[in-house]
């Protein structure tokens, strides 16, 4: 069995089962000569930082809980929801 050539129909079979399977990955990267990911891409890699990564609050600035939220109007063949 030949290795595909790359760009190739099966190359591409091939890439897309890697990418999914973080074993493989790591294997192919080492293959490559990189060195495999931890899974989490930034700068404090410590262990502190992976065990608490959940806790991580990502939203934008202090929450307004003054401020009502959006309401959005949702249309369905040609009749907004909330006039029924």
């Amino acid at each position: 069995m030949s290795i595909p050539k790359k760009g190739s129909s099966q190359w591409k079979k091939n890439e897309k089962l890697i990418a999914s399977n973080p074993v493989l990955r790591a294997a192919r990267d080492s293959a490559e000569g990189f060195k495999p990911s931890s899974g989490i891409s930034s700068f404090d890699n410590s262990e502190e930082y992976k065990a608490n990564f959940d806790k991580i609050d990502w939203s934008k600035g202090k929450k307004d809980e003054s401020k009502p939220k959006p309401k959005f109007r949702t249309k369905i063949n040609g009749k907004y929801t909330d006039e029924e």
